[in-house]
């Protein structure tokens, strides 16, 4: 064999996909004419790199980029291309490989042992031996890589080949024809492999609602009378039937087109009636048509158009061996010789279709069966055919001999196969087909030994054509012979296999390759087809049976009957009936996922590595299988068998049937089987599966009521509950391109925190869904028990709750499928509205404790009900006895004040609640602007009450006409209330009259009313959702050192008493500022009600009103002052841990980082850098070189933090900074000598001792005195001197203090007696225990790890009791003038506690937080929050600081962390490191994916932070706060917007590789490939794990950079912007840009602006403020997004890429500079 001369290879490339060809440079060869669909994709991004490994034997690697990972290496085998002998080896990188086919593999994972199989397309059957080329030809197969990722491989050829595996692992392809032409897909996960290739052969075909059913056929029925038999005996038996076939027999003489009049004359009639009782009917259509017959139409048609296979004309052949035109004679089923369309024939397919409608006029058939499609031709080179009758002289199809196209050099093991030695027989390709010398083609273009395997695939598009247009509807195709592409167009079944155990088993593996191929509509014969098998198997058979997404039970003529209501299975038909009973339930899950499979090409059944590529178990599993994610199916594959052992993987997982949770997960359970056990099946935690009431067929299943099934998953977080999701699609079932003509219902259902939802994304009238509803919803794994349901407002108590089980049913609901709603369910009832009105008189004690005696000793109402929920008052305020009057106007001088006087009843007597009640209130309205009000309640009899000493810039506008609120008040002498009301709306947007105001020494409390339960706000606290649940839950604020970790409602480290209600869906949103930093709590109650409770200073209230809420955050903002312009370099990522513990560790993980590309700008020192954890050292033996590592970073262009604890030790000999703070007389101090002496320095000290981190005991700056700035300031401009940071990380500042009271702090060395805590002195303390301490606040004491509540601060003007939750913020501020004094640049303080105005100065990260998935999704809601208090730069500590993240976990985090304004990885000590370049490469990858794209945006979002500092507002934003007219956007809290135009959308949960992403009413654009997204709905999107969703919103302009290893580099690099236009095509945005580091630039003018508009289709970039700080930078590439038409001309000189499947323009080669004006535009 020759070699070829020259050999030619082409690389194409995109993103997820590589293509490459080995070819003849000369001569063109055959190539497969199959249609290819390639996505066009940015190439930046690409998943692999080549490397030619040599040129003289030429040879080369595939590398995964994420993990260096060598997916093909053909070094190991020498390439051949000769003309009939083409050879490829390849050294794999593992041997978890699936696919190939058609053959009958033993197991779905590949033996590697020296095996070779062949393809090409064969009539034959899987029961002859294990080695065999079958029906359908798929040079396909996907590999799983040792760390989860995978990958597919197509090779785009089909002559016929064989592959071979041995143990090195090595693959080599053999074909004897064509061209080598593969396409790898890069996934990475194993479902977006398959997404991948179906993307370009083709998604699946939709089948028909109908073909879901069960179906019954046999080759073998003599008349139609046995056919009604069997429909009859099955319908008598309660066994669901949809379809019933007729086989040939029902053909006259076995030929197609005809019918048998004798034996089925009146089946026509019959399939009617069928059809008029829901049925539908499948025919079988051969290729064959019969020659010999005269007035045949069928064959006389086709010889006129010459349409069949023909002979060469150049070849010499035998007149019995082709007809009258030439065509090639065979012989199958017809009683004389075939001919066989040529359906590569334009003429041909379109005869096949006029010749299928015209037949549906004789048998009304709903579906076609195409059969015998390899072709098969029956003696193919033998005497005669098997079925030759026997009168007849003996004749077969012959080949020629000695012609290379019939004996090729090389046979392949589709021939070689076939020898028998002891026979001296040879087997040839040609053996049971036609021969590969004829020819096809519309020119005879094409010899059939080239496309012999497209045989069946080119006969099902015109077969689908025509019975389309036969029956007017979507009908299907059932073909044998498949070749990828053919799910496009049909379905498959597994062939004739036998009826024993063994092809039972195999049919798995047969279905689950299917659905790799792209072909998920398939199934074997239920029973066997060949042979009989036992009562038994046919059991066993139909329970698996019923979950073959093909279901159909068939067998043939020399076999016993074997449907499932034959007699010998008569008394087993129940259980039958049962398990096909079971699939009808599961039908419109079934549904959706063939939905799911045609439009985004998902496969329907799975394995359970598709869903659990983490877990190796999973890997050879093919005795189990999935649909879907959610239903686990584990059949009884075995005679005889006793029990089962079943594979759970983590889960949890609950059983079908009961409802039960398996408490297995990660390993094997073993079950009994009896014998009537159904199959088992398991529903996955997380899910919702639609299901519907079962009926005989599906006609009357469609009409029945639905049933959700809700398999409850915890979601790690108390607050949050359980959680689960699913969806359904529904369309008539019948109609074509539903979806693609948008005639279809499309519905979500979540599940969370014991509720229920129902959310029409799509509906039109055709969809059929309007008459349908709910009637049932079963609820698996529910925790508490239920009483009663709720439908929105409406009480529903027909349910049963299982306790044992845990089990919810609720029955009856009749709940209208095409309207949303949503449904509760309680332990307890919801209060009634007069019981939403009381105001608890015992907020102490717990509401179940209280008795008559205490109620009426503080003169409240008793509520005697034995039934009353636990959290509605028993004991309520009598609102005739407690609260104030409105005092006469004429004894109050100030009109801007009302008086208010204690109700009469309560002057003298103990209508009290904690004692100590004001006589006398000022109630002062303040209104500052037309939106700002101010309202404050002090006692009037003493103006020198602590008031909270934070500065506000207030306006001082003139209140107007034009103001958004009215204030109104009640009359004189009646109870006091004031309303504030929406002027434009009449919405009164706080209203104190829903409970009275309590105003004592130690305890203040009001109520108001809220407009509508959308509340967010409150901090800092872990929210279970950004949007506040209402129903009765108290949040305390008090600053702590309390983790993340605290237990749910805890109050942790900062203070924000602040919220924001979303009044109505016309967006109007007001804000609540309660300025009071004494310890509180605040109760969210469902009237809405909002209630304060405080235990000290005054009542202060600013109120905010605003057309939205962006507006709102800007009045706030401007009050409290606009957040600090941080440093550009604070935007990269960020690197830090406690527990270095040595410069030789740090650098380490600096060095990781550097080496795997990821981006990096700033190293931490955490407090391991020090001597013994004492602030303004560092260990010079530990952390020895450290000043000139720093030195080294920031030549290199990093920035360097280090962390600030505020205590400072007092017990060692000269400690500077704390010596000069005694000096300076700078610490918080006891009330004068009161403090116990071994918490005080000196006898004569009345400095306050802790004990914190140093070894001793510690005292605590005041940062409340001016002369503790300025010392603070020069302590660290000093130590600045030593270690040459950039910034200042402040912690421990609530103040934190180890174990006050306890016996000793949990640092405190065991050994080291005696032991010593800060004790308070507790006796009569009413500061460390107030007659109210808010119940939620943790801990026993106020003082609980923290200082005395007595402590005095400012020279004794405040309390520490009244300043506490100050502490942090107060240090804020002289933190950042010593960090800019010491660096002289802007510098940036990020701070662990934080209260209103604090981001003035500095950031925040949200603190402690735990390695756990729940606390990614609770980061999402803390930085929203932060931004609404007005501190925009904020993040979380990524992948955990607390316990240890699994590698899919901080690969996500780092994804998430990305896109945290402030990224930093931070973990804490005693745990792994975990900077991402220690997860391995793919995580290193995967991260510096994210983060480039961080990098890459950096000048957009840097803009936002020149915004918010100079106009307030926020960076990062809910979905709420962009779409507040869209009520679905108000509880979105797992996306996120940076500013208005960039969507960030997250996975938060383990082994998801899909996201649902709300797209709100605006154009959106997928960022990474600019296709145009829906719209006003939420799409489910492919998020592998290498990919974090992102889009772009459209009407925006983003300027962007390309990123570099950090800032200082990156800001030297070109920029590019990112056109996103509207739906008007319009576009704008700006640019902000200045040295990144100077102080007050903005102020000082020291800066560069420009803004950029874009419409019809001209981009203009205008400069309205110039600076020569841009330098030489300038705009080379700009991204169009939108583009409907390619341009044919642009205003510049440019390179021009249009991709015309996204319709995303990309113009390269521009040189504009930042400093000029310019225009571009295209025609």
């Amino acid at each position: 064999m020759p070699e070829m001369d020259r050999t030619s290879h082409q690389l194409l490339s995109n993103c997820n996909h590589f293509i490459f060809q080995l070819d003849d440079p000369v001569f063109n060869r055959y190539k497969v004419p199959l249609d290819i669909n390639l996505p066009s994709e940015r190439t930046s991004t690409s998943k692999y790199d080549i490397r030619i490994t040599s040129n003289s034997t030429f040879a080369f690697q595939i590398i995964r980029k994420s993990t260096g990972t060598i997916l093909w290496d053909t070094g190991v085998g020498g390439l051949v291309l000769s003309d009939q002998f083409l050879q490829i080896s390849t050294k794999l990188p593992t041997k978890k490989v699936y696919g190939f086919g058609e053959n009958l593999h033993d197991q779905f994972q590949h033996d590697f042992n020296f095996t070779t199989w062949p393809m090409f397309a064969r009539d034959q059957a899987p029961s002859h031996w294990n080695y065999a080329n079958l029906y359908g030809v798929h040079p396909y197969y996907t590999c799983l890589e040792d760390d989860g990722n995978s990958h597919g491989v197509f090779l785009l050829n089909s002559n016929a080949m064989e592959y071979s595996l041995n143990p090195l692992p090595m693959l080599t392809y053999r074909t004897i024809g064509g061209i080598l032409d593969f396409f790898m897909f890069l996934g990475p996960e194993p479902e977006n492999v398959v997404q991948q290739y179906t993307g370009v052969i083709g998604r699946p075909y939709m089948v028909p609602y109908w073909a879901l059913g069960f179906q019954i056929c046999r080759y073998g029925y003599k008349n139609t009378e046995e056919i009604k038999a069997v429909v009859n005996s099955t319908k008598a038996y309660n066994i669901p039937h949809d379809v019933q076939y007729a086989d040939i027999d029902h053909f006259r003489a076995n030929m197609d087109f005809t019918l048998d009049k004798t034996n089925f004359g009146d089946l026509p009639e019959y399939f009617n009636s069928l059809r008029e009782n829901g049925m539908r009917t499948v025919i079988i259509l051969d290729p064959a048509l019969d020659s010999n017959q005269t007035g045949y139409e069928p064959y006389d048609n086709l010889t006129a158009l010459r349409g069949s296979v023909m002979w060469p004309e150049d070849l010499k052949v035998s007149d019995e061996d082709k007809d009258s035109t030439g065509a090639l004679l065979g012989y199958v089923w017809p009683s004389g010789k075939s001919v066989f369309p040529d359906f590569f024939k334009n003429e041909t397919q379109d005869l096949w279709y006029r010749l299928i409608v015209k037949h549906r006029n004789v048998v009304p058939f709903d579906a076609l069966w195409i059969d015998m499609n390899e072709p098969a031709n029956f003696g193919t080179n033998e005497e005669k055919p098997w079925n030759w009758p026997d009168n007849v002289e003996p004749w077969s199809l012959h080949c020629p001999v000695n012609n290379q196209y019939e004996d090729p050099p090389y046979r392949t093991k589709a021939g070689y196969g076939f020898d028998d030695e002891g026979k001296g027989f040879e087997g040839r390709l040609s053996d049971k087909t036609i021969c590969m010398v004829s020819r096809q083609g519309n020119n005879g273009e094409y010899r059939h030994y080239d496309v012999h395997s497209l045989y069946g695939w080119s006969e099902a598009p015109s077969t689908l054509k025509g019975v389309r247009a036969a029956t007017g509807e979507r009908s299907f195709v059932l073909s044998r012979s498949t070749y990828p592409g053919s799910g496009k167009y049909a379905g498959h079944w597994l062939g004739d296999n036998d009826a024993d155990w063994s092809d039972l088993r195999k049919s798995i593996i047969g279905m689950l390759e299917f659905n790799l191929f792209g072909i998920p509509y398939v199934g074997a014969d239920i029973c066997g087809y060949w042979n009989n098998g036992s009562p038994e198997l046919c059991k066993r058979w139909l329970q698996l049976g019923a979950f073959y997404p093909f279901s159909r039970n068939h067998n043939q003529k020399d076999a016993k009957d074997n449907h499932p209501a034959i007699l010998d299975l008569r008394y087993r038909a129940s259980k039958n009936s049962m398990a096909m009973e079971t699939r009808y339930w599961l039908l419109p899950y079934l549904y959706t996922l063939f939905h799911k499979a045609h439009t985004v090409g998902h496969t329907v059944m799975r394995p359970l590595h598709h869903e659990f590529a983490d877990d190796e178990m999973t890997f050879d599993l093919d005795k189990q299988f999935l649909w879907g994610p959610a239903l686990m199916i584990s059949p009884i594959l075995y005679q005889g068998q006793t029990s089962i052992s079943i594979y759970v993987p983590r889960g949890p997982w609950y059983d079908f049937y009961t409802g039960e949770e398996l408490a297995t997960q990660n390993d094997y359970v073993i079950l009994p089987v009896q014998p009537d056990s159904k199959i088992p099946l398991h529903v996955r935690a997380g899910y919702i599966l639609p299901m519907q009431k079962p009926a005989n067929n599906t006609h009357f299943s469609r009409k029945n009521p639905f049933t959700l099934l809700v398999a409850l998953k915890d979601s790690e977080n108390g607050g949050r509950g359980y959680t689960a999701k699913g969806d359904l699609f529904w369309d008539d079932g019948v109609s074509v391109d539903t979806f693609a003509n948008k005639n279809y219902f499309y519905a979500r259902f979540s599940s969370g925190h014991d509720t229920l939802s129902l959310t029409v994304e799509h509906d039109t009238p055709s969809s059929t869904i309007d008459s349908l509803i709910i009637d049932t919803v079963k609820v698996f794994g529910v925790r508490t028990k239920a009483t009663v349901v709720y439908i929105g407002d409406i009480m529903h108590t027909q349910l049963h709750y299982d306790e044992t089980t845990k089990v919810l049913e609720i029955t009856n609901l009749a709940l209208p499928m095409n309207q949303d709603f949503q449904l509760e369910w309680r332990e307890f009832r919801r209060p009634t509205s007069d019981e939403m009105l009381r105001v608890n008189c015992f907020p102490d004690k717990d509401n179940r404790h209280i008795s008559v005696a205490e109620c009426n000793n503080r003169r409240c109402l008793f509520d005697p009900s034995t039934d009353l929920p636990y959290f509605i008052p028993k004991c309520h305020i009598d609102r005739t006895r407690h609260g104030y009057n409105r005092a006469s106007t004429g004894t109050v001088p100030d009109p801007n004040d009302l008086k208010l006087n204690l109700k009469a009843n309560k002057k003298h007597s103990k209508d009290t609640l904690f004692g100590g009640d004001k006589a006398n209130l000022r109630v002062h309205i303040e209104k500052n602007s037309n939106n700002i009000l101010h309202i404050k309640i002090t006692d009037w009899d003493d103006e020198n009450r602590y008031e909270a000493p934070v500065g506000l810039n207030l306006p001082h506008d003139e209140y107007d006409s034009q103001a958004l609120y009215d204030v109104e008040y009640s009359e004189e002498a009646s109870e006091f209330f004031i309303k504030v009301k929406r002027k434009d709306t009449n919405t009164t947007v706080w209203d104190t009259s829903v409970g009275p105001i309590v105003f004592s020494e130690q305890y203040l409390q009001i109520s108001t009313k809220i407009p509508s339960k959308n509340f967010y706000g409150l901090g800092e606290h872990r929210h279970f959702h950004l949007k506040h649940d209402m129903d009765y839950r108290t949040w305390p604020i008090f600053t702590r050192d309390a983790a993340v970790n605290s237990p749910d409602y805890t109050n942790l480290y900062g203070a924000h008493p602040f919220y924001m209600n979303l009044e109505d869906d016309k967006g109007n949103a007001h804000a609540v500022l309660f300025l009071n930093t004494n310890a509180m709590e605040v109760l969210l109650e469902p009237l809405p009600r909002v209630t304060y409770r405080t235990i000290g200073g005054i009542l202060d209230f600013y109120i905010f009103l605003g057309k939205s809420p962006e507006n709102v955050i800007q009045q706030y903002t401007s009050v409290i002052g606009h957040p600090v312009m941080i440093p550009y370099w604070s935007l990269g990522f960020q690197l830090c841990r406690w527990g270095y513990d040595s410069i030789e560790n740090m650098k380490a993980a600096v060095d990781r980082t550097k080496a795997a590309g990821i981006p990096h700008d700033i190293q931490y020192a955490d407090i391991d850098h020090m001597v013994e954890r004492k602030d303004f050292t560092y260990d010079k033996m530990t952390f020895a070189g450290l000043p000139e590592y720093i030195k080294e970073l920031q030549d290199g262009g990093m920035h360097f933090i280090i962390i600030l604890d505020p205590a400072l030790i007092s017990n060692e000999t000269d400690y500077w900074p704390y010596d000069t703070g005694v000096t300076d007389d700078v610490f918080i101090k006891w009330p004068n000598n009161t403090g116990p002496l071994d918490s005080r320095p000196e006898p004569d000290s009345d400095i306050m001792l802790g004990y914190v981190w140093p070894k001793g005991k510690v005292a605590f700056p005041d940062f409340l005195n001016n002369r503790t700035h300025d010392w603070w300031s020069k302590t660290i401009t000093k130590f600045h001197d030593t270690l040459a940071f950039d910034g200042l990380w402040i912690d421990m500042n609530e103040p934190a203090n180890f174990d006050t009271n306890g016996e000793r702090p949990w640092n405190w060395p065991e050994k080291d007696k005696p032991y010593w805590t800060l004790k308070c002195t507790l006796d009569n303390n009413t500061l460390d225990i107030p007659p109210y301490k808010p119940r939620s606040v943790l801990g026993e004491y106020l003082s609980e790890k923290t200082l005395c509540m007595v402590g005095l601060q400012d020279d004794g003007k405040y309390r520490h009791y009244d300043v506490h939750s100050l502490y942090g913020w107060s240090e804020m501020e002289p933190t950042l003038m010593g960090l800019r004094n010491a660096t002289g640049e802007r510098g940036v303080v990020i701070s662990r506690s934080t209260y209103p105005s604090g981001g003035k100065f500095g950031a925040h990260w949200l603190g402690d937080n735990d390695s756990f998935w729940r606390n990614l999704h609770d980061s999402i809601i803390g930085i929203i929050e932060f931004n609404l208090f007005g501190i925009p730069y904020t993040g979380a500590d990524i992948c955990g600081f607390f316990s240890e993240p699994s590698v899919e976990m901080c690969q996500r985090w780092m994804q998430l962390g990305a896109f945290y304004t402030f990224s930093r990885n931070h973990n804490g000590k005693g745990m792994k490191d975990q900077d991402p370049a220690l997860f391995g490469k793919h995580v290193a990858y995967s991260s510096r994916l994210a983060l480039q794209i961080r990098y890459l945006l950096l000048p957009y979002v840097y803009t936002q932070f020149y915004r918010v500092h100079t106009e307030g507002g926020t960076v990062i934003r809910s979905m709420m706060h962009e779409f507040p007219r869209d009520r679905k956007t108000w509880e979105v809290d797992t996306q996120f917007m940076w500013a208005s135009a960039l969507l960030i959308a997250p996975v938060l949960e383990q082994g998801h590789i899909q996201k649902d992403v709300y797209l709100p009413d605006a154009r959106w654009f997928n960022y990474f490939n600019g296709e145009e997204m829906s719209r006003n709905t939420t799409v489910t999107v492919d998020a592998p794990r290498d990919v974090i969703p992102l889009f772009l919103r459209g009407g925006y302009i983003l300027p962007t950079q390309d990123p570099a290893n950090n800032t200082v580099y990156s800001r030297k690099n070109d920029m590019h912007l990112l056109v996103v236009p509207d739906d008007s095509g319009s576009a704008k945005g700006d640019l902000f840009w200045d040295d990144g580091v100077g102080i007050d630039t903005i102020e000082k003018g020291d800066y560069y602006y420009s803004e950029f508009q874009f419409m019809s289709n001209q981009l203009t970039y205008n400069v309205t403020k110039p600076h020569s700080v841009v330098g030489d930078l300038k705009f080379v590439h700009i991204w169009i997004y939108g583009v409907q038409n390619k341009p044919s001309t642009l205003s510049v000189s440019a390179k021009m890429t249009y991709y015309s499947d996204t319709k995303l323009l990309w113009v390269t080669g521009l040189n504009y500079p930042l400093d000029s004006n310019f225009t571009f535009s295209w025609s």
